[in-house]
């Protein structure tokens, strides 16, 4: 086990946190937590391990992931920062990626899409923010709960948008429009934390897990860490808090968006 800032490796279960601190955030509690899954685990991955005791500090959260509406109010500034092409339109979707990209489409309460990890890291800092890293995402996602999914033992297809039910990549066909509250929402009001779109975190992958989880990176990665499972994927195990997903921008990002984080000076 590796503990970072003095855990123990016994679990301490926060007390929810009271509702938003800002409007569209949500107050995650400091507190313990084991990040990965056990090796009985159904549907794990090798690099979901060793087990990691990490101690977090409290922080703010976007409730739901970053909108259409909101990414393109910031889109300007950004534009003007960009140092390569920072993100694809409905319009200017790549040949073969399944579904179309959100930017620039009439689905402006859905989850924004396409932006590359260099771009949405640019929009949560211009609003005093960051992305989280990979260990903040694990803690918030499970609310503290030690289940595969944040909910409970089992997928539960009313609980995450995913193409599970009709059990073919990308078959749902889009995303759906974020939620602030309902059964997409674990404990603490963090929503669509489980399905809908992959979230980027500021973790660069490494094949195991280790203290860089929680290091807040202020450099680019290469291989940035996404979480959560989206509307593309038809695999229920793809959907549990321990799962560690990896991307290129050309494999397609119609199913990564992200949300920010806002931590204690």
């Amino acid at each position: 086990f590796w503990c970072a800032c003095g855990a123990t490796t016994t679990n301490r279960a926060p007390e929810a946190p009271e509702g938003t601190v800002t409007p569209g955030r949500v107050s995650v509690p400091a507190g313990s937590f084991t990040m990965g899954s056990p090796e009985d685990q159904p549907g794990r991955d090798a690099d979901e391990s060793p087990l990691t005791v990490v101690d977090l500090r409290a922080f703010e959260m976007d409730r739901s992931p970053v909108t259409v509406a909101d990414f393109e109010a910031q889109m300007p500034e950004l534009q003007l920062e960009a140092s390569e092409p920072p993100w694809f339109l409905e319009e200017e979707t790549p040949e073969g990626w399944l579904g179309r990209c959100n930017l620039g489409s009439t689905r402006k309460n859905h989850p924004v899409t396409c932006v590359t990890w260099s771009a949405a890291r640019a929009y949560c800092k211009a609003l005093g923010g960051d992305l989280p890293t990979e260990a903040e995402w694990e803690y918030a996602s499970r609310a503290g709960r030690s289940s595969a999914y944040q909910w409970g033992a089992d997928f539960d297809g009313a609980r995450a948008v995913s193409s599970v039910e009709c059990s073919d990549r990308g078959c749902r066909g889009t995303t759906e429009a974020v939620v602030t509250s309902g059964d997409r929402c674990n404990s603490w009001g963090l929503c669509d934390l489980s399905g809908n779109v992959w979230e980027w975190t500021l973790t660069d992958y490494e094949e195991q897990l280790g203290p860089y989880v929680n290091e807040v990176t202020m450099d680019s990665i290469e291989q940035p860490i996404h979480r959560g499972g989206s509307w593309l994927n038809e695999n229920p195990r793809l959907f549990r808090s321990a799962q560690r997903g990896l991307n290129y921008p050309g494999h397609g990002l119609t199913g990564i968006g992200f949300r920010c984080v806002w931590r204690a000076r």
